[in-house]
């Protein structure tokens, strides 16, 4: 496993060696940890954050990285020993390796410097707790052995999630719900210890201690999995789902509107972010009342938190929309609401309204008439409320079929004045 470190981009690879020659001018080591040491074993794609840990001293040798890797020191937190650095497309966390010490339950830690033996001790789950040492000659990395005392290669061979102490989730809470995506994301299976571990932390209800800011980071984390709703679907059966969001829970109906989205027989999965979607549908069972709670409790991204206000107002309407007669109809109904939000509509609902969704998002909002506000008005109506309306009138009637052609929008348009002058 010496030859690890070479399956990283060859450009990631230069920048990590640059570290390693650096860091013993300051007497510092530099460790690659944690997730991308596990997907290096899994041979699956790396991501653009990386995690480093340093034994010595984090700041200084931010500063020194920074500079000469051209990059941007995007975060500090000295109280913690880290430090982030934003180069090209990556996002390199720097963390001093230490101990930690948890007063109280779900609280920030109190740290203290330490080895990589002991840093690695305190982390969450075996298969996070592996590292490789960056060691650099000529300008390039050298092999170096993985780093793994406390068995996360045999875990990941068996497909197990352990958990590295008995107070682990007393002290963080969040390692639940960083365990459920791992296990959902690589199939992993929490030992006995784990398990009971886990429904232990949940009848304490130390995920109600955590405050609504860590939670969110979380619950946006599950949001860009490749399946979050796998990820919901396992906290549902864990028993989390209901402690992170009351009224949240795993139900056949939206089993099928998830497999509606991943079927996507109309096109509309492209026109929203698939983030945004798949949080409306998790949401959309939820009462308003829930709903509203929601928006209380967490300080949400701007486009969920103006899909959950669309979705409570529209969700009344499904009535309306299937009762419409007419394209322009639907058109007055759907217009006020977002993109977002008209395909959650259309993916959490049966016959026939995701045909009329799908028109509607496909065709019919994009539809204009022949003549705008210039052309009224080289044929007399005046600017004001009536050349608005008339604007509206006409989209209205070219949607129905009524007007084709500009010919014929400009007959419609006398129509309409000598109509309104008698």
């Amino acid at each position: 496993m010496n030859d690890l470190i070479f399956r990283l981009d060859p450009a990631l690879q230069h920048l990590l060696a640059r570290a390693a020659e650096l860091a013993p001018a300051i007497d510092a080591t530099v460790w690659l940890v944690g997730g991308v040491v596990r997907d290096l074993l899994l041979e699956l794609p790396i991501g653009r954050d990386i995690d480093l840990a340093v034994e010595g001293d984090v700041n200084q040798l931010a500063s020194i990285l920074a500079e000469a890797w051209g990059g941007q020191i995007a975060a500090r937190h000295p109280p913690f020993g880290t430090a982030t650095i934003v180069i090209d497309q990556w996002v390199i966390d720097l963390a001093q390796t230490r101990t930690e010490r948890y007063p109280h339950p779900a609280v920030l830690p109190e740290v203290q410097p330490a080895p990589i033996a002991l840093d690695l001790h305190r982390r969450d789950y075996s298969i996070n707790a592996m590292a490789i040492r960056l060691a650099a000659a000529h300008g390039q990395l050298v092999p170096m052995p993985l780093f793994d005392l406390l068995g996360g290669v045999a875990d990941l061979a068996d497909r197990r999630l352990r958990l590295l102490h008995s107070q682990s989730l007393r002290d963080d809470p969040t390692r639940m719900l960083r365990g459920v995506r791992l296990a959902s994301r690589l199939n992993l299976i929490p030992d006995e210890a784990t398990a009971a571990q886990i429904d232990d932390a949940l009848k304490a209800g130390y995920l109600a201690l955590l405050t609504p800011e860590r939670i969110q980071t979380e619950l946006c984390l599950t949001l860009a999995e490749p399946d979050p709703a796998a990820v919901v679907a396992l906290a549902d059966r864990w028993g989390m789902t209901h402690q992170l969001i009351p009224g949240l829970g795993w139900t056949p109906a939206l089993t099928d509107r998830l497999a509606r989205y991943r079927r996507d027989e109309y096109g509309i999965a492209p026109l929203a972010p698939a983030e945004v979607v798949i949080a409306g549908l998790l949401l959309y069972d939820l009462s308003d009342t829930e709903l509203a709670m929601v928006l209380q409790r967490y300080h949400l991204p701007t486009a969920i938190r103006d899909l959950i206000n669309d979705l409570i107002r529209l969700r009344r309407l499904t009535a309306a929309i299937v009762a419409a007669t007419s394209p322009s109809e639907l058109d007055h109904t759907l217009q006020p609401y977002g993109v977002a939000t008209i395909a959650v509509l259309h993916y959490a609902t049966d016959t026939p309204i995701p045909q009329l969704t799908a028109r509607y998002l496909h065709e019919w909002r994009f539809l204009r008439p022949p003549l705008n506000g210039d052309d009224l008005r080289e044929l007399g109506v005046a600017p004001g409320p009536q050349l608005g309306r008339l604007l509206r009138e006409l989209r209205a009637a070219t949607l129905d079929g009524l007007v084709t052609d500009r010919i014929a929008a400009e007959q419609w348009v006398r129509q309409q004045l000598a109509t309104s002058s008698s």
